[in-house]
């Protein structure tokens, strides 16, 4: 919920004026100090400015914090930092429609509200001109933003469509419930989003008000981070930044104080919806305090799979799919939540009784009666694990740019160093004692109310002084920069070298020293045929996270022990049963992230995974309830319920066909009736490294790490040849159009598909992408221009071209997420612009402008380990270099407009449409306010 999309531009109106000082003159940022490899500089006008270079990638991150949340709101304000948040992106007096302004510099960009802070942040080639220009936008919209009415009154609607989206979530209404009802004053029970009656009648000159109060350069941090010179930077910083003036006007302080909670407190929340939840809510401590690191490892050895204690006793006994919670760092004390998934029939009163059993038996689990009191080890799985986070995180410059975000929100940027040292040093004794002092039932927000005679209350905690924590503070040595890799399509195949193991294996290693020593690698093993799998696609999802629960060796938790010990996340993956892949053939998939010094033990641990399998009998009824568990909570989700119908008509396989799309009821059915021999059946017949791909990229020794896989795998041939499983374009197909009723889902959506005869290498489909990325393939798309920017109609709206690689199979769709009582017009007007394009086409100074946002998007994505990585294991598969991508860029490069005629109506088929609209779509029209 604390994650919001930014808005798009729209109207021209005047900049307003600031309680500033006159005659602005240029501030020289002043060094104030240097933490591992971060550097602060502090400018008169009271801006904090960080500097976190890194030369490894071609991109430089830049990302504005400002300390207004909605703990800062004011009664009647509700949800006006987020509403001001939208308006920040409609354009100041001299730029119109920043976002569109950041898509043609190449940019990936949002924002986000929370309770304590709001943020920018953009994410740009780093290409000569581009730091300048983010710079003066940012600083342009600091102060000169125009918050003007017809703009409120157009991205309105968008705003309470997201308000609405989150409306049909029931995990984040719970929570927001359960925190209002935590919260008697503080602000923290008081949701970012806002209350729906503030955001339909705020006024302007507030909005205004808001904005010149908290919009200042001292009440901001700007952090640099990436590839830049850093002279360069302070002289931008200096002349766009630093010539604002610092306001006359002086910040108050957030004062309220939250009391003691003195009993038990309960929500309960009737909605539509098919997984049930218990929620444990407890008051806790701020992210700055000492004990915070204790409140983490405290949830952590609760919830995580699969030593978690409430793991164990709830899901490894049937009782629940599934168990989260989280910790919150906030400016302020705040709270920690525990949650659990009941499904449809099973009793809430068990899995509730044995929560509380569970975590407030921690808070007594001390003293001569002890009965199961925290233990070492899992004090130091939670360290492990925390610590490997963090170190991986450092690796990415741009993570760590944004990312401070959350830090500055709690005092200061250098809470994020002093953190992680508190993870280092904290013993189980602390931990326990946090327990025994905030586990307690007068502590607590639940389900139910129960009176006390003799409440047990917990402390008020402190606010610790953040300037003196951190002051002289140095931290450790900053982590290994890696080289300045040219992230180009020339450079990307000079350093990459392919190969082919024994057992026909095909491997590509991409070596280059990065930040952190990091390194990433994806490995797809590709097994069977259509004869083989047909029936047993429901097993084939299993098979993956079947094989991460344990080895002949090990079991699932001494791989999650060790693959925390080495710093290394494993995950597997595989097409999903019905899933509308592009047909590139099923395989079993495994990501690894790690560094350079645990990859061979990490290749080592893989191999055993792959090689060595155990099958254990209880884990396969448990990732059976996870998976059935997510199925069952997406029953009632608009998206998928409207795509699945899409599909299944755009593609109309038989029931019996391998490549038939089910209902969300038939892949539950299909999951539920799998047993442990097809599983292990599928593994023994099928599975092998006959057919595989391989692929690495980042920090490692190619020579070495080649030999160790021709070892470990290049003996390991499947027991059957793998067969691609065709796709064929379905013609015959006719227009219809369906209306998914589903009440009380307030955020509805509308889209359209097509199938295409094409394939991806078709000498027309450049002009494909080209055609979709100027419809809906961006934000400055003529569907957003229309649907949101124009109209106000829908949050996101958007278009999607994809063709088959290999088959004659393609599809076209789009779509828009609006509100139920907008399905109509939102559709109508989609439809407009899909025979407007095809009918006028596309004039050329507009395809120019697409043709320069298009091209430089695939620049930055090439300065994506993980998106060269996903590249190369494909065209591995597909006998493909990036030569392929090159081509394609050049034909995009070439395009006219009058090129793109005839293949708009090959691609964009109106007169072919399936329609689907989901949602309460019988809900009524409000009046107009």
């Amino acid at each position: 919920m604390l994650r919001r999309l930014a808005s798009l531009a729209l109207i021209f109106a005047a900049p307003l004026a600031l309680a500033a000082k006159p005659a602005p003159r240029t501030s020289e940022p002043k060094k104030v100090v240097t933490v591992e490899g971060i550097t602060e500089y502090q400018l008169d006008n009271g801006l904090r400015l960080l500097l976190f270079p890194d030369n490894s990638k071609p991109t430089v991150t830049v990302n504005v914090t400002y300390l207004v949340g909605s703990r800062q709101e004011g009664y009647g304000e509700t949800g006006m930092a987020h509403l001001l948040e939208h308006l920040m992106f409609k354009g100041t007096a001299t730029r119109d429609n920043i976002l569109g302004l950041l898509e043609q510099h190449g940019a990936f960009s949002n924002g986000s509200t929370d309770y304590d802070r709001t943020n920018y942040f953009e994410v740009l080639p780093a290409i000569p001109g581009n730091l300048q220009f983010a710079l003066e936008m940012e600083a342009d919209r600091m102060v000169h933003s125009r918050i003007a009415k017809v703009d409120l009154d157009k991205e309105f609607t968008v705003v309470r469509n997201e308000f609405e989206t989150d409306e049909n979530s029931p995990d984040a209404i719970l929570e927001e419930r359960m925190l209002s009802t935590a919260f008697l004053w503080h602000n923290y029970g008081k949701s970012p989003i806002g209350s729906r009656s503030d955001i339909e009648r705020v006024n302007i000159p507030s909005l205004q008000a808001f904005y010149a109060r908290f919009y200042q350069p001292d009440n901001a941090q700007l952090v640099i981070a990436g590839k830049f010179d850093e002279k360069e930077a302070l002289a931008l910083v200096s002349k766009t930044f630093g010539a604002i003036p610092r306001p006359t006007r002086e910040l108050s302080k957030t004062y309220t104080v939250e009391p003691v909670q003195d009993g038990e407190r309960s929500v309960t929340l009737r909605r539509t919806g098919d997984l049930s939840r218990v929620g444990l809510l407890y008051h806790g401590v701020a992210g700055s305090d000492e004990d915070f690191v204790a409140e983490r490892a405290l949830v952590h050895l609760l919830v995580n799979k699969p030593s978690g204690r409430l793991y164990t006793a709830l899901v490894d006994k049937g009782l629940s799919p599934e168990v989260n919670g989280d910790a919150y760092p906030w400016a302020e004390p705040g709270v920690f939540d525990l949650f659990a998934a009941v499904r449809e029939g099973q009793p809430l009163d068990k899995v509730q009784s044995t929560m509380l059993s569970v975590v407030e038996g921690l808070g007594t689990a001390t003293g001569p009666n002890a009965a199961n009191p925290i233990r070492d080890e899992e004090v130091k799985r939670f360290q492990a694990s925390a610590l490997k986070d963090i170190e991986l995180a450092m690796t990415r410059s741009e993570r760590i740019g944004i990312e401070l975000s959350e830090w500055a929100a709690q005092g200061d940027w250098r809470l994020m160093f002093i953190y992680r040292d508190r993870v280092k040093s904290l013993t189980t004794d602390r931990v326990q004692k946090f327990a025994a002092k905030f586990l307690k039932s007068a502590n607590r927000t639940l389900g139910e109310f129960i009176p006390s005679k003799s409440p047990d209350r917990s402390p008020a905690p402190s606010l610790p002084e953040v300037a003196t924590l951190v002051k002289g503070y140095v931290g450790n040595a900053a982590i290994a920069e890696g080289e300045q890799f040219v992230a180009s399509i020339d450079n990307i195949e000079k350093r990459t070298e392919r190969s082919t193991l024994g057992n026909g294996m095909k491997l590509a290693l991409l070596s280059k020293t990065t930040r952190g020593n990091a390194v990433e690698a994806r490995f797809v093993f590709r097994y069977g045929s259509e004869k083989e799998l047909k029936g047993h696609l429901a097993a084939t999802e299993i098979l993956g996270p079947l094989l991460m629960r344990g080895t002949t060796k090990h079991t699932y938790q001494q791989i999650t022990d060790t693959l925390d010990k080495l710093h290394a996340n494993v995950r597997a993956d595989g097409e999903e049963f019905g899933g509308v892949g592009s047909g590139a053939g099923r395989g079993l998939g495994f990501h690894v992230t790690t560094t350079r010094e645990n990859l061979p033990a990490v290749i080592d641990l893989l191999t055993e995974i792959v090689r060595q399998p155990a099958f254990p009998k209880e884990e396969l009824e448990t990732v059976r309830k996870e998976q059935v568990a997510r199925l069952e909570e997406m029953k009632q989700n608009p998206q998928l319920i409207a795509f699945t119908s899409l599909f299944r008509k755009v593609m109309p396989y038989a029931k019996d066909d391998v490549r038939y799309v089910p209902t969300v009821e038939e892949h539950i059915a299909a999951l539920n009736a799998v047993t442990l021999a097809e599983v292990t059946d599928l593994y023994k017949n099928l599975l092998g490294g006959s057919a595989a791909q391989g692929a690495i990229v980042g920090d490692f020794d190619a020579a070495a790490t080649r030999a160790q896989l021709a070892k470990n795998l290049g003996d390991w041939k499947s027991a059957r040849p793998f067969a691609r499983i065709e796709k064929t374009y379905k013609s015959g197909v006719a227009a219809s159009e369906e209306r998914l009723l589903m009440p009380d889902k307030e955020g509805a959506l509308v889209a359209v598909a097509a199938g295409i005869d094409a394939r991806d290498d078709d000498p027309d489909y450049a002009a494909a992408q080209l055609i979709n990325h100027v419809l809906g393939g961006g934000f400055k798309s003529r569907l957003m221009g229309r649907l949101r920017q124009k109209e106000g109609l829908s949050y996101g709206a958007f278009s999607f071209i994809q063709a088959a690689p290999l088959d004659r199979w393609g599809i076209f769709g789009a779509g828009a997420i609006c509100a139920p009582q907008n399905a109509t017009k939102a559709m109508t007007a989609l439809l407009e612009e899909l025979d407007k394009i095809t009918k006028e086409g596309i004039p050329a100074a507009e395809l120019e402008e697409g043709k320069k946002a298009f091209l430089l998007q695939f620049e930055n994505k090439l300065s994506s380990d993980a998106f060269v990585l996903s590249t190369l294991a494909e065209g591995l598969y597909l006998n493909r270099t990036f030569e392929y991508n090159r081509q394609l860029n050049d034909k995009v490069a070439k395009l006219k407009s009058s090129d793109l005629t005839p293949v708009l109506v090959k691609y964009v088929p109106p007169s072919r449409l399936v329609k689907v609209l989901a949602g309460d779509l019988d809900k009524k029209v409000e009046p107009e306010k």
